[in-house]
């Protein structure tokens, strides 16, 4: 085929060149991706060396290095040990340096009390039986008198004796020292 030829050639309805279908597949890629979505303010600049700093130099130059070959993953790679080794080496030093986050943490004792706004809770359940627990449950109660009084009726009518009893009640931790 001449290249007046190749120019001019018609390609028949409903089918495609591998150029064009390289070119959709392409926009396909990008567009499921969402990378045409992202802001670029959802990553961080790259870390500065700090001045003077073999390491930090090296690692800057190992990075400038994938960023040349395109070859993004060293790239990261690269930002992530520059910012550990700034992060270790570098604490509050160098203008390159990341800044260290305070913190402070202070010991403040507490006790912890029963909640006075809120009743406590008393339940029983029947666990006995031969191969199944019998399950019958005495409800939530908030006196453990009424519980026990269950216990009893429910032993008279079955001869049950063996029961699981639950507590549970609200706290609220004060700090000591205070009214």
């Amino acid at each position: 085929m001449t290249e007046e030829q190749h120019e001019v050639q018609q390609v028949e309805p409903g089918t495609t060149t591998s150029e064009e279908r390289v070119r959709a597949s392409r926009r396909a890629a990008t567009h499921h991706s969402g990378l045409h979505l992202l802001p670029a303010t959802i990553y961080p600049s790259p870390p500065v060396p700090v001045p003077g700093c073999r390491t930090c130099d090296e690692l800057a130059e190992m990075r400038r290095t994938a960023r040349t070959e395109a070859d993004r993953s060293r790239e990261a790679d690269a930002n992530v040990l520059l910012r550990r080794h700034q992060r270790q080496a570098h604490i509050g030093g160098g203008e390159g340096a990341e800044k260290p986050r305070r913190r402070i943490f202070r010991y403040v004792p507490y006790s912890i009390v029963q909640d006075g706004s809120a009743e406590p809770e008393y339940e029983a359940r029947c666990v006995s039986g031969d191969e199944d627990d019998c399950g019958a449950v005495s409800g939530r109660h908030p006196d453990p008198a009424k519980v026990e009084e269950w216990q009893r009726l429910h032993t008279q009518e079955t001869r049950h004796t063996r029961y699981r009893r639950c507590f549970a009640d609200y706290s609220v931790l004060e700090p000591m020292g205070m009214p």
